[in-house]
């Protein structure tokens, strides 16, 4: 009982995480677009007062690695082609999510529910593979000065590719 216990808070923090972003592919879009951004009343901004953009993911590791324009262009390739490589795992998570939280529901056993979860992992284990083989295509492209600075963009990297984090181009891409 207890197993299930703590199989249901995990599977509640994941869906109320998976629900608390607003997605959008890579943080803000590749571009750095974020869609209008005046800031008036109701908007959460002060009357004709400009909110601050953030930057997208891929500027903010530009930015931390100090790309020229050929290393960014090649670097949101990288990363596009890592989006489309996570597109359906991303789908097989949220429909294992789905499954998990039905058999939870329907009152399967624990073993059932266990099978669920060990599939459910190996599908995110992917997830990290594809964003560390997009992040080592990344750290090839760059010299030795940069390859210096290149954990911090790894840390930005983290969960960049996943729907939950963001990664997921629903939305309007504002979270990062």
């Amino acid at each position: 009982m207890f197993a299930r216990l703590v199989v249901t808070a995990t599977l509640a923090t994941v869906l109320a995480s998976a629900q608390g972003g607003r997605g959008g592919g890579m943080g803000g879009g590749m571009d750095g677009g974020m869609g209008n951004e005046r800031g008036g009343i109701g908007e959460g901004g002060m009357s004709g007062m400009p909110r601050p953009q953030r930057q997208s993911k891929l500027d903010q590791i530009a930015d931390k690695l100090k790309l020229n324009k050929d290393q960014k262009d090649e670097v949101q390739t990288i990363f596009q082609a890592a989006m489309e490589q996570a597109k359906p795992v991303n789908d097989q998570i949220s429909k294992g999510r789905e499954v998990i939280a039905g058999a939870i529901i329907s009152g399967k056993s624990d073993d059932e529910i266990q099978k669920m979860m060990e599939q459910y992992a190996v599908l995110a284990a992917q997830i990290t593979a594809i964003e560390t083989q997009a992040f080592t295509k990344v750290y090839a492209l760059l010299k030795p000065n940069q390859q210096a600075k290149a954990s911090a963009a790894f840390e930005l990297m983290a969960g960049m590719f996943s729907q939950r984090q963001g990664g997921g181009g629903r939305g309007r891409g504002e979270r990062n």
